[in-house]
């Protein structure tokens, strides 16, 4: 009977572990060499963003959440490691808020003084272009307008092998 037991448990973690990465799998829109899409973001002042203004450039896109803890753990990587460092001309970060209010956003991003440029997508419009679950996610785009890199979650590792992505872009 313990070994039936055990025997369940390895099933359902093992079931567990494989829907969910399908699900992940599933719930991405755009993945790596997939030409990114076109579309208008409304930063934080209240500019609009087209899309076509990135094209030459290479550009991070990350969206993110305000109550989402792995988002929260990358924003000072975001802002330290990419932002702070990587001052080239054809560079872009974009930081997307998913389905909040630009007032909620402002308030988390006045508070822990983060300088990259934030953009709010109330509605879920331009994040549902390319993913339509789970935050966050980070896609970089080469200067030729093809992911060149698409990640789920916060990994540390992973993050910086995502910097080395965009560095062999921008040297391209």
């Amino acid at each position: 009977m313990k070994h039936l037991k055990l025997l369940f448990v390895v099933i359902t973690l093992s079931a567990s572990i494989i829907y969910s990465q399908d699900d992940a799998a599933s719930s991405t829109l755009l993945n790596k060499g997939d030409k990114a899409p076109q579309f208008k973001v409304q930063s934080l002042s209240g500019e609009w963003l087209d899309s076509e203004h990135l094209k030459g450039k290479v550009t991070l896109i990350n969206f993110w959440a305000t109550w989402c803890p792995p988002c929260r753990a990358e924003f000072p990587l975001l802002q330290k490691e990419i932002y702070d460092t990587i001052k080239e001309k054809d560079f872009y970060v974009l930081a997307i808020s998913r389905g909040e209010e630009t007032d909620t956003v402002k308030k988390f991003i006045d508070k822990n003084k983060y300088t990259f440029p934030i953009y709010v997508d109330k509605e879920a419009k331009v994040y549902n272009l390319f993913a339509n679950k789970y935050i966050p996610r980070n896609f970089v785009i080469g200067k030729d307008g093809i992911i060149k890199w698409a990640s789920i979650g916060f990994i540390k590792e992973e993050f910086y092998e995502m910097i080395k992505v965009i560095k062999e872009e921008l040297n391209k």
